[in-house]
This record gives C-alpha cells, sequence and structure tokens, in this order.
C-alpha cells in the first residue's frame, strides 16, 4: 500500500493532513481541519471513509486517533475496503510533519473546489445539449449562479477574539479615511456613498454596500423621480450607476433626467424647434433671434452635455427577471472593473412588483414570489457588495387613515420585504390625497381650495420618512418636488425630525 502514495501531490497532501490527526494528543489538528473541509473534499475514497471516520468519533466526544478512527471503521464495515491495518501504517508513515499543516488543508479545498467546478461545468453542457431550454436567460443565469455558489463554498472559520477584531476594526477605519480623502469626501460622519443630501446622510450615513434599500409610496407620489434623484447624486460624483425601469422605456427615463439637469420642462423642451443634423453633441434649435428661446437653447445643450457624460445606465427590459437582472449586474460590475477600474455605485430597480418569477402562481404563490424576488435582490446586493435600491407601490390602506400617513404594512406583501430590507422610506404627499378624498373645511371654506391649488402646483411638499433604519435612527426628511423639472430639495423652511 505504501507504493500507493509515491508521487501523488494530492494524496500526500490528504495523507499528512489525516496522519497528523493521528499524531496530534492535544486535539487541535482535527479541529482545525473541521473548520475548513468535510470528508467530501477528500479525493481518495479511502481517506473520504478514514476522515468521515474522524468526524464521526469526534462528534461522540472520543479522543481522536489511530485506535478509536479504527474502531470505528471497523463499526462503519469500511475497514477492510480502505486496506485495513496495511494502509493505516503507510498513512503514518508518509506523513509530512515538517510544513504548516495549513498549506496541506488549502491544497485539499482549492483541488476540492476545482473538482467541484469541473463537475458543475460538465453538467451544465450535458443539461444543454440534452434538456430542452425554455428560457435561455433563466438557465444562464442559474447555471452562472451555481458556478458562484462554489467559490463561495462555506468556510467555518474559527471565532475571533475582541483583540483580534478590534486590530481588524481600526485598519478597516483607516482605509476608509484614505478612501474619503482621495474622492473629496469629510470624514463627516458619512460612511458610505454620499446620497447628495445632508439631511439624508444624517440618518443614512450614506448608501453602504450590500444594503438593500426599499422606497415605497403610493402610485404619482413620485418614487421613480425620487430614485432619479438618488442615483443622479451619485452618478454626478462618476460613480457608476444603473437604472432597471421595468416600467417607462429607457427615453422617457433619460427625458425625465434631461428635466433635472437642464432646468426646463418638458413642455419647454417640447416647444422648441429642432433642425435637421441636430446631435446630443450639438442640438440645432431655431431661435427665431429670440433670447428667451436661446436661452432656453443654451439650458438644453448644457443639459445634454451634462447627462452624456453621467455614468448612468438604464435597463427599460419590461417582464424582467431577478435572475435577469442580477446577470446584468454582475457583467456591468464585471465591464466597469476591467475597464474603468471602478465598482457600481448604486442599483435601483423600478419596480419590485413588475418583476417575474417562474413558477408562482396564484395569492399564495404571488406572497412566496415576492418573498423569493426580495431574498435576490438583497444576494445580489451582497454578492456584488453594492447597495440596491427597490421601488415598490403601496396599498391603498394608508388612504383610509385620517392622516394618510404610510406605514410598512402598506406594502404589498411586505413580511420578507421588511425582513431583508436594511432601510425603507416612504414617500408621503399631502396634496396626493385632496383628489384622492376630500378634505374638511374652515368656517370660512378654505382649506379645501388650499389644498386643491397645492395638488395643482408644479411645487409638492414631500415628507420622506425613513421608517427602517437596521444601522442607525429613523425620522423624517421634509423635501420639495419639482414636478416639472423632476427635482427634489431638501425644504429650507423644515427641519429633519429623528424618531419616527
Amino acid at each position: 500500500m505504501a507504493d500507493e502514495l509515491n508521487n501523488e501531490t494530492l494524496q500526500l497532501d490528504e495523507v499528512s493532513i489525516l496522519g497528523n490527526i493521528f499524531f496530534d494528543e492535544s486535539g487541535e489538528m482535527m479541529l482545525t481541519t473541521t473548520q475548513h473541509l468535510v470528508p467530501e473534499d477528500f479525493s481518495d475514497f479511502r481517506n473520504k471513509e478514514i476522515f468521515r471516520a474522524c468526524v464521526s468519533v469526534q462528534q461522540k466526544g472520543r479522543v481522536v486517533d489511530l485506535s478509536s478512527v479504527t474502531e470505528e471503521l471497523k463499526n462503519n464495515k469500511v475497514f477492510e475496503s480502505i486496506g485495513g491495518d496495511s494502509y493505516l501504517d503507510a498513512i503514518m508513515d508518509k506523513t509530512v510533519r515538517i510544513a504548516p499543516v495549513e498549506n496541506f488543508i488549502t491544497s485539499v479545498r482549492e483541488k476540492s473546489l476545482l473538482n467541484h467546478f469541473l463537475n458543475k461545468i460538465d453538467n451544465i453542457l450535458s443539461d444543454a445539449r440534452n434538456k430542452p431550454i425554455k428560457d435561455i436567460s433563466e438557465f444562464i443565469g442559474k447555471s452562472a449562479d451555481e458556478i458562484l455558489e462554489i467559490s463561495q463554498r462555506r468556510n467555518v472559520a474559527q471565532a475571533k477574539s475582541l483583540d483580534q477584531v478590534s486590530e481588524n476594526v481600526v485598519a478597516k477605519l483607516v482605509k476608509q479615511t484614505e478612501d474619503f480623502k482621495k474622492n473629496g469626501i469629510r470624514a463627516n460622519g458619512v460612511t458610505g456613498v454620499p446620497t447628495g443630501y445632508a439631511e439624508a446622510d444624517k440618518f443614512t450615513k450614506g448608501w453602504h454596500k450590500g444594503d438593500m434599500i426599499v422606497i415605497g409610496a403610493r402610485p404619482s407620489v413620485g418614487k421613480t423621480a425620487f430614485a432619479l434623484n438618488l442615483l443622479y447624486q451619485v452618478a454626478k460624483k462618476q460613480k457608476p450607476v444603473i437604472f432597471f425601469s421595468l416600467e417607462m422605456s429607457a427615453e422617457s427615463i433619460a427625458m425625465r433626467l434631461l428635466n433635472l439637469v437642464s432646468g426646463l420642462s418638458s413642455d419647454e423642451i417640447n416647444s422648441l424647434e429642432y433642425m435637421p443634423g441636430s446631435t446630443k453633441q450639438k442640438v440645432l434649435i431655431d431661435t427665431h433671434d429670440n433670447r428667451a428661446i436661446a436661452s432656453k437653447a443654451q439650458k438644453l445643450q448644457r443639459g445634454f452635455d451634462e447627462l452624456v457624460s453621467l455614468p448612468f445606465y438604464i435597463d427599460d427590459n419590461p417582464g424582467s427577471k431577478m435572475m435577469d437582472i442580477s446577470t446584468k449586474c454582475k457583467k456591468l460590475q464585471n465591464q466597469i472593473r476591467e475597464i474603468k477600474k471602478q465598482e457600481i455605485g448604486l442599483i435601483a430597480i423600478d419596480y419590485l412588483g413588475l418583476i417575474t418569477s417562474p413558477g408562482h402562481g396564484g395569492s399564495e404563490s404571488r406572497q412566496q414570489e415576492v418573498s423569493d424576488i426580495s431574498r435576490q435582490i438583497k444576494q445580489m446586493a451582497r454578492q456584488l457588495e453594492v447597495p440596491v435600491i427597490a421601488l415598490t407601490q403601496l396599498s391603498r390602506d394608508s388612504e383610509k387613515r385620517p392622516d394618510h400617513t404610510p406605514q410598512i404594512s402598506d406594502i404589498r406583501d411586505s413580511g420578507a420585504i421588511e425582513q431583508d430590507a436594511d432601510m425603507i422610506f416612504m414617500l408621503y404627499r399631502p396634496d396626493y390625497y385632496t383628489k384622492q378624498q376630500g378634505m374638511g373645511k374652515d368656517k370660512e371654506g378654505n382649506q379645501e381650495n388650499e389644498q386643491q391649488e397645492e395638488e395643482n402646483s408644479p411645487i409638492s411638499k414631500v415628507e420622506v420618512i425613513l421608517i427602517k433604519n437596521r444601522n442607525g435612527s429613523t425620522g423624517k426628511i421634509p423635501f420639495i418636488f419639482d414636478k416639472e423639472h423632476c427635482a427634489f430639495n431638501v425644504s429650507d423652511i423644515d427641519r429633519a425630525e429623528e424618531g419616527v
């Protein structure tokens, strides 16, 4: 049996792990090994069965040594099949005890991952050739996730002391400060990507990698416009962002952004006379020698100039599955890392209720579907290490309350979303409810008229309520929503309130 071990590096690594376990009277070697390896990681069936016996002995609370493992192998009726005493003696003879044992563990683990990877590739190719594929995008996305899962196989690391962890925390804080200085950001408590709004940063401390942020509102309150403003604030710092619009076309989204950056309303943009030969670099407009029109033309050109300079990506495929979105984000992240040496700063999905998931039907299934989608959004955020905003529509329940203030329970199928989200924002626009439900009048009958005027006004007050914040305080942030220009600005009149 000893001859079978010669010139086989992997065998020697596996054998050295087992031999060191047998030689180690303290039991530390066994503990170290089980933190990183499972029996299936051993390629030779004999080593696999021996390590399985080691684990079994350990779980029974006994000392793991040659004697106890031999007894366990016999009880499992595999003693003879692994080669008996002859193979166990060969292990003891061939064990390398000079090199750090961790090197053997790493080698075996990496070889095991490679074998799992190659087997998975074979299975994927076999399925592609021999089974009907109903949805190619879903098949590719699922295959990519299965491959990624192999690389992220569970590694049960040893518990760390606070002394060790504290050193890591200090190193992280130093790097964080260096990143702030590099990106021109002051260390003013903001530890993530700045939102662009100082009042919001007081609560959020910026957008953080791996966070799932939910923004809920009734239809037409302004959640899409708010999300675009948040993305714009990040993009204008030249951090790439991507907006998944499942409801509106990319051109419609671009027009809203043009309203925002040019300061021109859609009516003003549409009223101009555009001449043949116009391009995004040079928009030709017949001004008729009119100064007002010429001024609008200049604003429009500056708007286009800013738009094309922004690292802002739009995906407007309707009926997208979460797997499609995740696959596209991973691909874009890889491209940005390779070409621009950057990472995606923020992702937004408009909106959660339009994402489809195969294999679901009925109300109960819809609730499970939303739960699956929510979990996948959070998983994508963590895998890509990017903050992800998910917009969602609220139910009519808020309209039944006297003050109409939205609550978490207004999110449709909210259980899983509430659990997965790191932050939940609610948009409350008082003038929205003027048309939905009559307002009470005062003695002069003026309240209804005032509310109606605000509803018809291009300017609305919007209360952005941070109703859940996993790592910070909650509160209310007053905004002014300029509907014509798709602009959200923090109100100068009111101040943010803490403690919702």
